[in-house]
């Protein structure tokens, strides 16, 4: 294929992922994506399996699954809970479940290890070095803070991969980063924040799938919706940016005297000791880092809040 071609189907493929994470129930069937990318369903069907090496429909049920096994290893929903979750029935999900990892819920709930974990830890301290904590001074519960973060869209790019996610992550971050704060400063949107995760869950997804993001996260309020409206017409379109429905939540907050790249591997070892331990479980799956400095940045875990 000519670059231009390839490059034309990279962004499509990349709207229809966005599209995709962007509908937790999978009610976007092969068609409707096609349509709203303005492609035919033959041409985006081949293309996908071309560039994805799985069908598209293969891609949102696994994402949908993956979510579910990321809500079994970090949140107490119960199995019924969490099939209202992923969009399935109680006897749907556990069927799909069986299909997809050879287990039921219950015993995946139970696995102290993932299949893909230790791989991915291993992948991601190659490619970040991380920052050692052996006394959990800094990766610690005690040093959280409470907050409630509102209703928010995300406009978000996705990171360069090229099977190697956290490294491409480092390597591409200071140029959407730039941008992001570009937008912010422009808009003079105080309380935006700019962040960057995964759209996948970890560690359920195979590290080599995985696909990193950067983004700029503003809240949904009435004072915000001229900022929404100036994102959509004047910025969207130039820096590719995609968007993402993300629903207030209660957080742990951890700041961290380090930047997100030596943060990364130790933020998840904090969460899942912090949630087998029990000092809280999460709400959804996907926590993410602000980037608020050079040598500084904030961890944010949506956890489940009991009244």
């Amino acid at each position: 294929m000519k670059t231009s071609t390839i490059n034309h189907w990279e962004r499509k493929i990349q709207f229809a992922i966005a599209l995709s994470h962007d509908d937790p129930f999978g009610e976007l069937d092969l068609k409707k994506v096609a349509g709203l990318i303005n492609e035919s369903t033959g041409n985006f069907s081949h293309m996908f399996v071309k560039m994805m090496k799985e069908p598209y429909i293969h891609f949102t049920k696994r994402r949908r699954l993956e979510a579910g096994a990321g809500y079994l290893r970090h949140s107490d929903f119960s199995i019924g809970q969490i099939s209202e979750l992923c969009g399935y029935t109680h006897s749907g999900f556990t069927k799909a479940f069986r299909d997809q990892y050879n287990q039921a819920p219950v015993s995946f709930r139970n696995q102290l290890y993932l299949p893909n974990e230790e791989h991915t830890l291993a992948r991601t301290k190659i490619a970040a070095t991380p920052h050692e904590d052996p006394r959990q001074q800094i990766f610690t519960p005690s040093r959280t803070e409470d907050l409630r973060l509102p209703d928010a869209i995300l406009y978000y790019n996705i990171l360069p991969s090229n099977n190697d996610p956290v490294r491409g992550m480092v390597a591409y971050m200071n140029i959407y980063q730039q941008q992001l704060y570009a937008i912010k400063n422009s808009l003079s949107l105080p309380d935006a924040i700019v962040i960057t995760g995964t759209l996948d869950i970890v560690p359920v997804t195979s590290y080599n799938k995985l696909m990193m993001y950067v983004g700029l996260l503003v809240p949904r309020l009435k004072a915000y919706d001229m900022a929404h409206l100036q994102i959509r017409l004047s910025f969207q379109e130039p820096f590719g940016l995609f968007t993402r429905q993300v629903a207030g939540s209660h957080y742990k907050k951890l700041p961290v005297p380090m930047n997100f790249v030596p943060a990364g591997l130790p933020m998840y070892e904090f969460i899942n000791n912090s949630c087998r331990a029990g000092y809280f479980k999460m709400s959804s799956n996907h926590f993410f880092i602000s980037l608020t400095g050079m040598n500084h940045c904030e961890i944010y875990v949506p956890w489940q809040k009991r009244y």
